[in-house]
């Protein structure tokens, strides 16, 4: 007994560095190691990890779900010697890129998890030295296609799941690599045509079909007669289409059920040739069950014949050993009817019909025949450029009519523009009062506080008449107080004249004087002859320097309510109509 327990107690030492080292995980906190099932593993779910962590070299499963790996390059786990692996689980780790020696060294690998994640393709070597696997799962990846021998030789590979793949296509020999399986998923994906040899497997039990756009018609007869005899599933699986069919159930469909309405193709679809020529075209016609076919032209069928001019003959190629591409099914039933024309005339051109019909329906195509007509050369004249000159030189003359006329009428237009006029410093000043201009001089005290002088200084009259105008005036505001007498008829148009308003300061007197702020006077300008004299200055009321006021109209009487005195005052020097605007 006590040799027992000695060697217990040695053996017990020497295993518990080993065992604590991979129970640590390698020291990887994100990491947690325990026995389950009676196999090493090792858990990471959800840790951030963006690399395959370089834990003890016997881990026999590892669990790294939900880390952001991305890729995995080449040899990502011989670098870390994980050659032990048995079940790896790699499920929404956002792979985009696997490299087709990823998983090589991985040779005792027996499950392999790689679903939810964004895998577009795979390389047909990808598992290529995984002959242990037994289940791949691939659920939930944009595939959309399986080429050819998609997968390597795994012989033990038992269970292949590929659901909610987006699949469109899938090669007939995708599986045929894989002998051993015995379960396929491809249900929920966008499959709507199969060749019943895709998953001719030896040993296949269970095959899951269902929510795929099925369309129902001769070219799923026979992936669809291959399921129903092979009893490998009892789902329910529907057909989405043709429109009568849709959600029909496959046990409910019979074979002769499954039809295509006959497809026509012309080529070319339009013909261009001489006459004398010899051509040759003809239509494509698919369906099933076979149509029958004919060519017509100008509503007669066409048949072999030989006239006086042309020979037509027709042919009818069965296609009998195509080599369908598996991408696009062509029924065996597909023929090609040809004809060929030698001698081409005029006769022939026009539009020519391909017709094919069937218990399935009916189609057509057209080809269109093109003969030029034969054409004769005329002369070419030189071309007659006159009218063109001749518009170019009437537009030239209206455009210098317009030019002169716009002259004429401007130079006009200035004569007629009364020179304008500009007042000095000292005139504005002087103009602090009513202005009445006369070229009669008025005795009045030059030094009044209401009389002074102004001095024309236009240079440019030299006649005896403006000589006069050029000696200084006295300028007087005089009127009885009222209201002030509206401007005759003739200033009441447009003139060339312009009104002044006038401020007036008078010293206290006894005498009523006139407002002359609530009115405003016209300066007139002065009468170049000095011999014309105006009814009417347009003055309004002015004041005398004796301080006496009166209307400027002669001969005007202002009543007064005190019954004082009127002055009469003599009219001065009129002055013509013609006024100026300061």
């Amino acid at each position: 007994m006590g040799i027992r327990a000695l060697l217990c107690a040695i053996l017990i030492v020497l295993i518990r560095p080993s065992g604590s080292d991979w129970l640590s995980c390698g020291h990887i906190r994100e990491c947690h190691c325990k026995w389950s099932s009676g196999k090493k593993t090792a858990t990471c779910i959800t840790s951030g990890l963006t690399q395959i962590p370089r834990l003890a070299t016997d881990i026999q499963v590892l669990d790294l779900h939900g880390n952001p790996l991305n890729e995995l390059q080449e040899d990502a786990f011989a670098s870390i010697e994980l050659l032990n692996l048995q079940r790896l689980n790699l499920s929404s780790t956002n792979l985009r890129y696997l490299h087709q020696n990823a998983f090589n060294e991985l040779r005792i690998l027996i499950e392999l998890d790689l679903s939810r994640n964004f895998l577009t393709e795979l390389s047909p070597n990808t598992f290529k030295g995984n002959e242990r696997l037994r289940l791949l799962v691939l659920n939930d990846n944009p595939l959309s296609k399986l080429v050819a021998q998609q997968f390597p030789p795994l012989q033990h590979l038992k269970k292949l799941e590929l659901s909610r793949c987006r699949l469109r296509k899938v090669h007939p020999f995708a599986f045929v690599n894989l002998r051993a399986l015995e379960t396929v998923q491809v249900h929920q994906n966008l499959l709507s045509y199969l060749h019943q040899d895709t998953f001719n497997l030896p040993v296949l039990k269970t095959l899951t079909l269902s929510d795929n756009p099925w369309y129902c018609d001769c070219r799923l007869r026979k992936f669809h007669e291959w399921f129903l005899n092979s009893n490998l599933g009892n789902e329910e699986v529907f057909c989405a289409g043709p429109e009568n069919k849709a959600h029909l159930s496959w046990l409910d469909i019979k074979d002769e059920d499954m039809v295509c309405p006959p497809s026509v193709i012309t080529s070319p679809s339009v013909i261009r040739t001489e006459t004398g020529a010899d051509i040759a075209f003809g239509c494509f016609v698919r369906g099933d069950p076979t149509p029958s076919v004919t060519w017509s032209f100008r509503h007669m069928v066409i048949t072999n014949k030989t006239n006086s001019d042309s020979e037509i003959f027709v042919f009818n190629y069965s296609i009998e050993h195509f080599n369908e591409d598996l991408n696009d099914f062509i029924n065996k039933s597909a023929q090609w009817f040809n004809v060929t024309i030698s001698n081409v005339t005029s006769d022939l051109a026009g539009e020519w019909r391909c017709n094919a019909k069937s218990s399935a329906g009916e189609s057509s195509a057209y080809l269109t025949l093109f003969l030029p007509k034969a054409r004769t050369a005329t002369a070419r004249s030189a071309p007659d450029y006159s009218k063109f000159f001749i518009a170019i030189g009437a537009v030239f003359a209206m455009a210098s009519t317009g030019f002169i006329a716009a002259c004429v009428c401007w130079k006009i237009r200035r004569r007629h523009v009364p020179p304008s006029r500009s007042f000095t410093d000292q005139e504005k000043k002087l103009l602090d009062t009513s202005l009445a201009v006369s070229c009669d001089r008025t005795s009045v005290e030059m030094g009044s506080s209401y009389g002074f002088e102004m001095f024309d200084r236009s240079m440019s009259m030299e006649s005896e008449d403006t000589q006069r105008c050029m000696e200084p005036v006295q300028i007087t505001i005089e009127g009885p107080s009222g209201s002030f007498p509206p401007p005759p008829a003739e200033f009441s148009i447009p003139a060339p004249y312009g009104n002044i308003f006038i401020s007036v300061q008078v010293t206290g007197h006894n005498e009523e004087y006139p407002d002359l702020l609530g009115g405003g006077a016209t300066l007139p300008r002065r009468s170049r002859t000095c011999f014309l004299k105006s009814a009417y200055d347009n003055m309004g009321p002015r004041v005398t320097a004796a301080g006496s006021s009166t209307w400027s109209l002669p001969g005007a009487k202002a009543d007064s309510k005190s019954n004082k005195e009127t002055t009469s005052i003599a009219p001065l020097s009129t002055f013509s109509t013609e006024f100026t605007a300061l």
